[in-house]
């Protein structure tokens, strides 16, 4: 379980100091965050975690930070008999549920659990954003994992979460890296979301590197991308607008907006404000341009139907002095086995796999 002292500054600045990682308001919202999730979790709420809060237990919260709790419950609960069970015990002063309009009729609701802050800055309270999806489960494979992270002090038994497989999260991460169909859109209403999409280019790429077949992966990308696009009104048969909105958007990240540079410039936008969130790498447009590459081999082996997945070890790197990208592809792609070469062999299997 998660110990209260994970609430103490001075745990907050030892998580700090031992992984290098200086922003203390951004550890507190992640450890705020796992203690939502446990609170709900005890009080019996019958829930999958999703989303790039569930790949911190996947991945040890070793990659990037997230401070957003969302789930999936069975539609006709009633989140409200859940939501204040054991808020208080985990520091949340107040819980509110939130009305958001959303353009299309996605079955959600929102709250939100207000604590006050121990890192003081100009602010005495803050919040947590728990998202809850009513939609049938459509993963293939959830598993159980403990509320565990290297940001929280634990004791005791640890508290066991239900979670997607992580062939389920990228699938699932797929049909959100489609800007034009299902996807996180470049805006909303006003507010740009370009860092919401980087967020989920980040997880592609993080997931694809565990992954070694697609057989889930195709399979839960299909179901949530169908039912995306229903709620859209557009052809939930038609997957392959799908894949092809991921295939052009990895595209214009690679050729740095020689596509579409309007699109490249918000994503780039996006590219510099992530960067906070990223404690594993310096994150910056080539290392943007690799995950890109990713994705848009992943999309390309779904189009396809294949389910293997090949990766890039640099001990084979001799084997792409020769390569050349074909003319299907933007020339401009070549430049990338000097300057990148992981990215470069991504679009070389692509360019074989198109060519056939």
């Amino acid at each position: 379980m998660i110990h209260p002292d994970s609430r103490n500054i001075e745990w907050m600045r030892q998580v700090a100091a031992e992984n290098n990682f200086p922003d203390i308001i951004l550890i507190e919202k992640t450890i705020r965050a796992f203690s939502l999730l446990e609170s709900l979790v005890l009080s019996g709420c019958p829930l999958v975690f999703k989303g790039g809060s569930a790949l911190m237990l996947h991945f040890d919260s070793a990659k990037r930070l997230s401070i957003d709790i969302d789930i999936i419950c069975p539609p006709g609960i009633d989140i409200e008999k859940f939501i204040r069970r054991n808020s208080n015990e985990y520091g949340f002063i107040d819980v509110k549920l939130v009305d958001r309009i959303t353009p299309r009729n996605v079955p959600k609701t929102h709250a939100k659990f207000f604590y006050e802050v121990t890192y003081i800055t100009n602010i005495d309270t803050e919040c947590i954003l728990l998202d809850v999806l009513f939609e049938e489960i459509l993963y293939k494979n959830v598993i159980q994992l403990p509320v565990r992270s290297r940001f929280l002090r634990s004791y005791g038994e640890p508290v066991m979460v239900n979670i997607p497989c992580s062939d389920d999260l990228l699938g699932d991460k797929l049909t959100a890296f489609a800007p034009n169909t299902t996807g996180i859109p470049y805006f909303k209403g006003e507010k740009e979301c370009s860092m919401e999409i980087i967020k989920q280019l980040f997880d592609i790429a993080s997931l694809f590197d565990i992954t070694e077949q697609l057989t889930i992966v195709t399979e839960t990308f299909k179901n949530f991308a169908e039912v995306e696009l229903k709620y859209r009104n557009l052809d939930p048969e038609n997957i392959k607008q799908v894949l092809n909105d991921i295939y052009r958007t990895s595209l214009c990240i690679c050729a740095r907006g020689l596509p579409d540079p309007d699109s490249f410039a918000h994503l780039q936008a996006g590219i510099k404000r992530i960067r906070s969130f990223i404690h594993s790498e310096k994150y910056n447009t080539d290392s943007a341009i690799v995950n890109a590459s990713k994705a848009a081999y992943l999309s390309v082996l779904i189009s396809n139907s294949i389910n293997e997945v090949r990766h890039f070890d640099p001990k084979d790197i001799e084997i792409l002095r020769d390569a050349i990208i074909t003319e299907s592809l933007p020339v401009v792609l070549n430049k990338l086995k000097k300057t990148n070469p992981e990215a470069f062999f991504y679009w070389n299997e692509i360019s074989k796999l198109q060519s056939k």
